[in-house]
C-alpha cells in the first residue's frame, strides 16, 4: 500500500481548483460520487453473472474514493484557499503537477482513498494527543 504520509489528498484537490476552478471540481467529484455509486448499484441489482458483482463493486467502490476528495474539494473552497494550501510547492509547478498526477492514480484503486485519509486523520489526532500530554 502506499505511504500515507506521501500522499496528501487535500493538496491534491487544492491543486485541481488552483488550475481548473472550484466549481469544475466540486461539479467533477460530486459526479464521480453519484456516477460511480449509480452505476454500481444497478449493475449489482440487474447483473447476474459474478463479473457483474465484481464490476458493480468496482464501481461502487469508486464512488466511494471520491467522498474524500470532495470534502476536501469543499473545505479548500476557492483558489485563494488552494493556493495558501500549496504554499511552497508552486516555485516549481513541473514538478508539482508531475508528483501530484501521479498520485492521482490511486482514485482507480477501490477504497484506497478513505483508508488513506482515514489513516491520516487517525495519525494526526493520535499525534495532537501525544504533544498535548
Amino acid at each position: 500500500m502506499a505511504n500515507p504520509d506521501r500522499i496528501n489528498l487535500r493538496k491534491l484537490a487544492a491543486l485541481d481548483i488552483l488550475f481548473l476552478g472550484p466549481r469544475l471540481i466540486v461539479a467533477e467529484f460530486a459526479f464521480g460520487v453519484l456516477f460511480s455509486v449509480a452505476l454500481g448499484l444497478f449493475v449489482l441489482v440487474r447483473g447476474h453473472a459474478f463479473w457483474q458483482l465484481l464490476l458493480g463493486t468496482y464501481f461502487t467502490c469508486l464512488g466511494i474514493n471520491y467522498v474524500p476528495m470532495l470534502v476536501y474539494a469543499v473545505a479548500v473552497g476557492n483558489k485563494a484557499n488552494a493556493r495558501e494550501e500549496m504554499a511552497g510547492e508552486l516555485d516549481d509547478p513541473r514538478k508539482t503537477m508531475s508528483k501530484y498526477r501521479s498520485q492521482s492514480l490511486i482514485l482507480v484503486v477501490p477504497l484506497l482513498v478513505p483508508i488513506l485519509v482515514l489513516t491520516q486523520e487517525w495519525r494526526k489526532s493520535r499525534d495532537a494527543k501525544l504533544r498535548s500530554s
